[in-house]
């Protein structure tokens, strides 16, 4: 294995960044703010369509669907112990239809204002939802967030963000980081966002803890600039942050999870239907690799990352991610399924475990429901049960220990949220390595 924690004393909390790769012995819980056995939820993909009472498989999440949702998720977030925290990978609003390949909103136009308002209801629910218990929000923008289209920057040419549509009302609003201090001292706090307007920062979360909050639809294949900021350049600049955040992070004995919305890797779906299988754009005429980029950092920094968390597929996956010899695991990375059932997939969001000395993930649990249930209910799986790993082991030793047909028919059992057999193979998703 990769990473190994030795027992502490009460008094202490520390991280001890190592190099050996034995297995991890029993931590001691340090007295600070984490609790025993630790949680946070990772949501992703409600895509909220605000206007229509009722949903189903194949449609976007109705009001019906959204309501008990938020039922749902304020339970967990009144729980004993509450979950420490919220990630949110991205896409808010409902898909729209496009005239074009580009999907773009004009403005003043209708599809642009139904756009706007499914925008804006979901932000101010989910500042509703946390507020009311004080519970960080953490948020990553999503290819269907931009006020300007699918797949276009963060901000548009008026310098508007989706995050613009929030109404203050004298209130101070932390966006993309509610409840969270502006300046880092003690922690939540925002501890580095030299680029606000390109959608990504990063948070301490905890004290040890940082999250990197990409903005990966900057890397991603389909991209359009309303900001004046070339595909090219915006990449670039934002995977120099990244290695600057780890190099910082690790100085500062900090761990990190990186989280975004679209991955990298192959698009499952996309390999089947489409024969487009890069998530990431795929630049090599410009001398840009930004997969193989990133693979680099994450194998430069394996002590130092400790967990990976995306969106964007709408399925229950996991993937891992290879060091340049093609055979080390370095990382690997979970999604969180979506609200959404449009990708015929049962609505579900995640309760992730971690150690509390580590933060290495050790579990999570997938909560489900099916569109137009009456009540969320309480069906719900344990990834350690699905995938037959040991409690006290970690997902990373896990995963990575299994041959990928082993990984790849674990995961089979919960892909579509248990939702049944899909039509396609989302084994050709799971290992990313360099020159794919």
């Amino acid at each position: 294995m990769k990473r190994n924690i030795f027992p502490l004393p009460l008094i202490f909390f520390c991280l001890i960044i190592i190099s050996c790769k034995s297995k991890k012995a029993e931590v001691t819980e340090p007295e600070t703010k984490v609790k025993s056995n630790p949680t946070f939820i990772h949501l992703s993909d409600v895509h909220l369509n605000a206007f229509a009472d009722t949903c189903t498989y194949g449609g976007d999440t109705g009001t019906d669907l959204w309501n008990i949702t938020k039922i749902k998720l304020s339970s967990i977030l009144n729980s004993n112990p509450a979950p420490q925290f919220v990630v949110y990978t991205g896409d808010l609003p409902a898909h729209y239809s496009c005239q074009h390949s580009s999907c773009y909103l004009a403005p003043n136009t209708p599809e642009r204002a139904t756009h706007a308002e499914n925008l804006k209801t979901i932000l101010d629910d989910m500042r509703s939802l946390v507020d009311d218990n004080n519970i960080p929000f953490f948020y990553m923008p999503g290819n269907n967030d931009a006020i300007g289209g699918d797949y276009y920057s963060f901000t548009d040419g008026k310098g508007n963000t989706p995050l613009s549509l929030v109404d203050t009302a004298g209130v101070i609003v932390t966006f993309p980081a509610l409840n969270t201090n502006a300046h880092c001292g003690n922690p939540p706090c925002i501890q580095s966002s030299p680029h606000p307007s390109m959608g990504y920062y990063s948070v301490n979360a905890l004290a040890g803890l940082r999250i990197i909050a990409m903005n990966s639809i900057i890397l991603g294949k389909e991209y359009h600039a309303l900001d004046g900021v070339d595909q090219t350049d915006a990449g670039n600049t934002q995977m120099k942050w990244i290695g600057e955040e780890l190099s910082a992070a690790k100085v500062a004995g900090d761990k990190v999870y990186i989280a975004m919305h679209i991955p990298p890797g192959e698009d499952a779906y996309g390999v089947t239907h489409e024969g487009s299988t890069n998530m990431w754009a795929h630049l090599p005429a410009k001398g840009v690799e930004w997969q193989d980029q990133f693979l680099t950092l994450c194998d430069s920094f394996q002590t130092t990352i400790v967990g990976i968390l995306y969106g964007h597929t709408h399925m229950d996956e996991v993937r891992r991610l290879y060091a340049s010899d093609g055979k080390t695991i370095t990382e690997v990375a979970i999604s969180a399924p979506g609200i959404t059932p449009q990708h015929y997939n049962n609505p579900g969001f995640k309760i992730v475990s971690y150690d509390p000395t580590s933060f290495e993930l050790t579990d999570f649990t997938t909560q489900y429901s099916t569109p137009q249930a009456k009540t969320w209910g309480d069906k719900s799986y344990r990834f350690s049960e699905k995938f037959g790993c040991d409690a006290n082991s970690t997902i990373y030793s896990c995963l990575s220990s299994r041959s990928l047909t082993e990984v790849s028919d674990s995961m089979d059992l919960i892909y579509t949220v248990m939702n049944g057999d899909t039509t396609y193979n989302p084994g050709s998703g799971i290992d990313i390595k360099f020159g794919q």
